[in-house]
Order: C-alpha cells, then sequence, then structure tokens
C-alpha cells in the first residue's frame, strides 16, 4: 500500500495521521472509528446495490473506501479536521465528501428519489438520527452500527429494559433486524461498549412521527406514575383507555406499541 493511500484499518497509521494533523478525538462526537476490515466488508456485502448510498459520518473512511462502485455515495462528516484529513487522499469519483452534520442537513439538497442509509452512529445522535431517518422520504432502507444498548432499546418490548418512546417509534415506523454484534477491539480508539449491526426499513403507515412523538412524550412524561395519572395530567380523556380495555393503573412501559397506537388514533379522532 503506498504511504499517500488511506489505510483506515491501521491504528499505526490513524496514530500518526491525527498527529500530524493535530487532530484530537472528542468522546462526546463518538469518534471510536471502525479498524477490523473483515467487519467493514461484512457490512458491505448486506448495502443494497444499485441505490445512491448515503453515509452518516464518514469517520476514516473503512466502510466509505469498500463500497462499491456502480452507485454515488455521498459521506457525511460533521468534524471539520478529518473532512479536511480526508479531502488530501485521492479517493474513487463516486465518493462524494460532504461537510455537515447530519441532524441539520436535509437530504433534499441532493435531488435523489432514493438513498440508502448507512453509518456507524454514536450514542449521543443514535436516537435523532433514527428519527430522522424516519422523517424523510427518500430512506427506505438502511444499516445501521449502534451501541448495544441503543440496539436493546429499538427492539424491547413491553415491560423488558429500555421500553420506551424510543421503542415505540422503531414498532411504528421500522422493521428492525439485528443482524450481528460487533466487538469494541474493533474500534480505534476502543469504547467501552460493545456494537451491533442493524437493518432498517421503512413501513408504511399513515401517522406523523412528531405528532406521536409529543403524544407519547406527554404520557412516558412520569414513567413511574400510572397511564391513568398521565392522562389526568395531560389533560387526556380517561374514557379512551376504558375503551380500549387498558387498566388505568397500567404504567406507560406496559403498553404495546399496538395499544399506543391506538390510543393515538382514537384521540385524534
Amino acid at each position: 500500500m503506498s504511504p499517500n493511500e488511506l489505510n483506515p484499518f491501521s491504528p499505526g497509521q490513524l496514530k500518526k495521521l491525527f498527529s500530524a494533523s493535530g487532530i484530537r478525538l472528542a468522546k462526546n462526537r463518538g469518534q471510536n472509528y471502525l479498524i477490523d476490515r473483515n467487519t467493514a466488508e461484512r457490512i458491505i456485502e448486506l448495502v443494497v446495490r444499485g441505490t445512491p448510498l448515503f453515509e452518516v459520518g464518514t469517520g476514516m473512511g473503512a466502510l466509505t473506501i469498500l463500497l462499491p462502485p456502480d452507485s454515488p455515495v455521498y459521506t457525511l462528516e460533521i468534524d471539520a479536521g478529518i473532512h479536511r484529513l480526508l479531502s488530501g487522499f485521492p479517493l474513487p469519483e463516486h465518493i462524494h465528501l460532504i461537510h455537515a452534520d447530519f441532524l441539520k442537513f436535509d437530504p433534499a439538497e441532493l435531488n435523489l428519489t432514493e438513498l440508502f442509509f448507512l453509518s456507524n452512529l454514536p450514542y449521543s445522535i443514535s436516537g435523532e438520527a433514527v428519527k430522522r431517518f424516519i422523517e424523510f422520504p427518500v430512506f427506505k432502507n438502511g444499516l445501521i452500527m449502534v451501541q448495544k444498548e441503543f440496539m436493546d432499546k429499538m427492539t424491547a418490548r413491553p415491560g423488558m429494559p429500555g421500553y420506551g418512546i424510543m421503542s415505540v417509534l422503531c414498532r411504528t415506523f421500522l422493521s428492525v433486524w439485528p443482524l450481528f454484534p460487533v466487538s469494541r477491539k474493533c474500534f480505534f480508539p476502543m469504547p467501552s461498549v460493545d456494537s451491533f449491526v442493524v437493518s432498517l426499513t421503512k413501513k408504511e403507515i399513515d401517522i406523523h412521527q412528531d405528532e406521536l412523538k409529543d403524544f407519547l412524550s406527554s404520557c412516558f412524561g412520569m414513567k413511574r406514575k400510572t397511564i391513568g395519572n398521565n392522562f389526568k395530567k395531560s389533560g387526556l380523556p380517561l374514557e379512551t383507555l376504558v375503551s380500549l380495555g387498558i387498566p388505568l393503573t397500567a404504567r406507560p412501559e406496559e403498553i404495546s406499541p399496538e395499544q399506543w397506537i391506538s390510543l393515538y388514533r382514537r384521540i385524534k379522532t
């Protein structure tokens, strides 16, 4: 490999690059970069071919440089230093580096009808990033790598640890398939937790995510309180609970996503 060629799978090269560029990685941005090529190749094998790809968090390009050239790749990097560093390497023509914050970026700027979503998501933005995946019609399918704790929230069932608003949103708007774990040893610097690769497919449903989220926020506002008390405090009709056979003494974390949707629809009509 040429010394001018990027090798994101070499911790030694990454250390030298960061030192020479004066880059200090920030824990609060989740700057733990994938360095295990086998894991990267396993993820790339699952990417839907023939659809333009949208990557959130270029990082040092462990996934980016392995993406096939048959479709354009639009890859966002929020860190200005990392973006400058990557821009100094020769990259294939189908890869388009964008310096931007995904939480502020509108994919409609790319003027494409569909984008495959790919990201190694930092824990700090995982929830908001998934909500934006749901929000933008251009995203229909995706692969994300998230901390196992967040994956557990996405897939939690009523009464399980971590079950809450994110669980209901994911069950309502997405088909979520946990695919395989990724050891913390596959990253540099090594984080304190393991990760999981998850497949996402958007469902077609006639509900506005923001309205449902606001409704759930008012109901989950005090998780230790009963749903009856939360309804009273929010000014919501208790008879709706009774009509759906939900006990007033139930707690929010005991109510299934299907029941939450029934409640939401009944109150909105």
